[in-house]
């Protein structure tokens, strides 16, 4: 196999790649290069999010993101409410805030819809790379009236709260086991050392599979009643596992007493994710608004995610104790939530405010392209200690006219 030129291996790599033989899992390979404390694209804060970074969230693209999502939270914290439970503080926990500007926005229209509930929150942040917590701060720093701190997983396993969970476009950047199906076999992908001419470049490599994975294609025929793989496929077939989602899972109901779970994500039907015709997975990588397939290029500097598949995280969480609650498309779940109304303000607009009207007209459509953030999914996930509580979401109803 030739060696794509654009493969080279960054010098902080060889090393670890050296100290384990030459070879690691693609697993461990994107776990470096995205969460190494000197040199993962994450840990350093090398991630540049916005118009002008590497790509676009939907927080990114202004505040109508949060506030839209804001009416959803502000009545899971009413229900909350309601039922009487008893706690101090009701936490709004996000996980991966990326920038901050989700929180900030989140809070900043929570003050808006229901000031009330200000004094009765908290903000939760979970973060777990130095670098980007550093950008949050400047941002979430400037937040008054409202209680916020910084916290993990093993701090607030110890001090349970209840309120609000989001994860946005946290699971996608999970490291992956890339499975590689040849003959029959299958194989766990790797990525190697190779030098040439005095140069180290990096390929991809065939590894014995590991007894997780064994499992992991005996649980997902029973749970996906599909073929797995697929017949027909092509010889060299790819797909993804994403092994620590479970995990994650079952880590974060040991911080939710009671309250919601939202996480909005890349992610698609099983059926649709373990295709014939999708014969290299799902995996991506990500550099200055540029989707590249060739995701040894740029070690280090590039962001890589892999769509979920929707059946296998919703029984992830089911089997950790998360009652599942629904889930939609993107655009569907902010057209739910009154985008419309938001889009027919801005009709309003006068000719001294046009231009800013605009704007914020196409950063709305951007958030419900079908071709683009529409397409991402909003699962909705329970935790209910008390085995009564209700809440109503309102994401997945009739979009309001």
């Amino acid at each position: 196999m030739m060696i794509a030129p654009t493969a080279r291996c960054p010098k902080w790599l060889i090393g670890p790649m050296k100290d384990c033989g030459g070879s690691i899992s693609f697993y461990k390979y994107m776990d470096l290069v995205l969460n190494d404390p000197s040199n993962g694209f994450y840990s350093t804060g090398r991630l540049k999010i916005g118009k002008d970074g590497d790509f676009c969230t939907s927080p990114s693209l202004g505040n109508y993101f949060a506030q839209l999502l804001a009416i959803q939270v502000v009545q899971w914290f009413s229900d909350l409410e309601k039922a009487g439970i008893d706690s101090k503080l009701l936490s709004l926990v996000e996980i991966g805030p990326g920038e901050g500007t989700l929180s900030r926005d989140l809070i900043d229209a929570i003050n808006e819809i229901a000031p009330a509930l200000i004094s009765k929150i908290e903000l939760v942040l979970v973060e777990l790379n130095i670098g980007m917590r550093k950008r949050q701060e400047k941002v979430v720093n400037n937040l008054t009236g409202v209680k916020y701190r910084w916290s993990n997983f093993e701090e607030l396993t110890q001090k349970p709260v209840t309120g609000v969970v989001i994860a946005n476009e946290v699971l996608d950047a999970f490291p992956v086991e890339r499975l590689v199906f040849k003959d029959n076999r299958v194989f766990r992908q790797g990525v190697s050392l190779k030098k040439i001419n005095k140069e180290y470049f990096l390929d991809f490599v065939d590894l014995k599979p590991t007894h997780a994975i064994d499992q992991f294609l005996k649980d997902s025929k029973r749970l996906l009643k599909i073929d797995f793989p697929p017949k027909d496929i092509c010889f060299g077939w790819i797909t993804e596992w994403h092994c620590d989602v479970q995990t994650w899972f079952r880590r974060l109901s040991k911080v939710l007493l009671n309250g919601s779970l939202l996480v909005v994500d890349y992610a698609m039907e099983s059926k649709r994710y373990y295709n014939v015709m999708r014969n290299n997975g799902t995996l991506i990588s990500y550099r200055n608004q540029e989707a590249n397939t060739n995701i040894l290029k740029d070690s280090g500097l590039c962001d890589l995610t892999a769509h979920l598949c929707i059946e296998t995280t919703v029984n992830y969480a089911i089997t950790n104790g998360w009652k599942f609650i629904g889930e939609t498309r993107q655009g569907q779940a902010l057209l739910a939530l009154g985008l419309s109304k938001f889009l027919f303000s801005l009709q309003n607009a006068t000719s001294n405010n046009l231009s800013d009207s605009l704007e914020r007209r196409e950063s709305l459509l951007r958030l419900v392209d079908p071709m683009g953030l529409g397409e991402f999914r909003w699962l909705a996930f329970q935790k209910d200690n008390s085995n009564d509580l209700v809440l109503r979401n309102r994401f997945l109803e009739e979009p309001i006219n």
